[in-house]
């Protein structure tokens, strides 16, 4: 399946979640996380993205499931590499 359109960083989502939602500042939902400021405004920057180690730790701040974390990474990972799929040049094997 191939998305058409270019999800939202994960990143903004926490951001809507945290900051927006919550009405919590940048610090207080970092130290709600157990994390850095600056481990958080990078996730919030769209300079990283969410780590397992993250999404566990989202899920349990949030009331979510890891996995709702990890599946918003992968599928803005798979639209990402998916603008590139065309410079990757391999053939696919043949049947013996």
């Amino acid at each position: 399946m191939t998305m058409m359109y270019k999800p939202l960083h994960p990143g903004e989502i926490v951001k809507d979640a945290l900051i927006d939602g919550a009405g919590l500042t940048v610090t207080q939902a970092a130290r709600k996380l157990g994390i850095s400021r600056t481990a958080l405004s990078r996730l919030l920057n769209g300079h990283a993205g969410i780590s397992p180690e993250m999404a566990l730790r989202l899920s349990k701040l949030l009331s979510t499931s890891i996995e709702m974390w990890i599946n918003i990474q992968a599928n803005y990972d798979t639209w990402q590499i998916s603008q590139f799929s065309h410079k990757i040049k391999v053939k696919p094997l043949k049947a013996a």
